[in-house]
């Protein structure tokens, strides 16, 4: 079996003989129950989400991220060792599986709330939205629009623009089981400059996507008192993994003076040896 962002010192991931035990082992563990929607509707662990082994490939937008852990559950143990081990074949670093059934666990089937929310547009992201003024939002190269659905949620009017239609389409599957209303736009970024928007943005959110020419068209997009939030990858991340151009990696420091008539609120990189290796920034149009 083999999967995108797997690595060859992967290990097994670790069986767990009982709830208890994996949140011992680990207290800040996310349960991931693998069974189908049904089976889930009738009960399931408190805080569990839910993605059976069937939907890892399609709706991979609905994953955390592969550095959160995670015990992968179902009545069925070997389906669930069968889960686990399919998320470290992509990457996944820390997972585990429930060695026993949940129907034997008292608290097995206790809950039957919605799924709880294990994917993230990034903490980042989430983090400086949740004190920016709701109002008009842009997912700028959304891909399957993780940032825009979150906004929505959040209670953002929340666009979505991208050029990948095939990316579009995940996007509106995924806005759909999330129940956000998104607006979803086939947008080429890179052919030729973009016109400023009839309204601006309030916020616009730019996730592991760099092209340098957009850089004075965000600047004039963004409302008064808007709000950018950029995080991507830097140089160094070659070394680790794709991307690997230099027109896809900033430079140290590059997003300081990226956008100059912003006010810069917060930036920060990540260490390096510790990938993917990224630059972050929240910076805000003045008034």
């Amino acid at each position: 079996m083999s999967r995108a962002g797997a690595t060859p010192e992967a290990r097994a991931p670790a069986a767990r003989p009982t709830l208890v035990a994996a949140f011992a082992s680990c207290p800040d563990v996310r349960i991931l129950d693998a069974r189908d929607a049904a089976a889930f509707a009738l009960g399931h662990p408190a805080g569990a989400g839910r993605l059976s082994l069937a939907e890892f490939a399609t709706h991979r937008m609905e994953l955390p991220s592969r550095q959160t852990p995670l015990l992968v559950v179902h009545d069925a143990p070997a389906l669930a060792r069968l889960a686990a081990e399919d998320l470290v074949a992509r990457g996944f670093a820390r997972v585990s599986w429930l060695a026993c059934s949940l129907a034997d666990e008292r608290s097995g089937h206790a809950s039957t709330a919605p799924a709880a929310r294990l994917w993230s547009p990034s903490p980042f992201v989430e983090a400086a939205a949740e004190h920016a003024p709701r109002g008009r939002a842009l997912d700028l190269a959304c891909g399957s629009a993780r940032a825009a659905v979150y906004l929505a949620l959040s209670g953002w009017r929340s666009e979505g623009w991208d050029a990948d239609e095939s990316a579009l389409e995940r996007a509106r599957v995924f806005a759909n089981r999330q129940q956000a209303h998104v607006t979803l736009r086939r947008v080429d970024l890179e052919a030729a400059p973009l016109a400023d928007p009839e309204e601006p943005f309030d916020l616009i959110v730019v996730v592991r996507y760099l092209h340098r020419p957009l850089f004075a068209w965000i600047e004039r997009a963004l409302a008064p008192g808007g709000v950018l939030l950029y995080e991507t990858f830097r140089e160094g991340q070659e070394r680790w993994g794709p991307p690997r151009r230099p027109r896809h990696l900033l430079r140290p420091g590059e997003l300081l003076s990226a956008f100059p008539s912003l006010a810069v609120e917060h930036h920060e990189e990540t260490p390096e040896g510790a990938p993917p290796l990224l630059s972050r920034l929240a910076a805000r149009r003045r008034p």
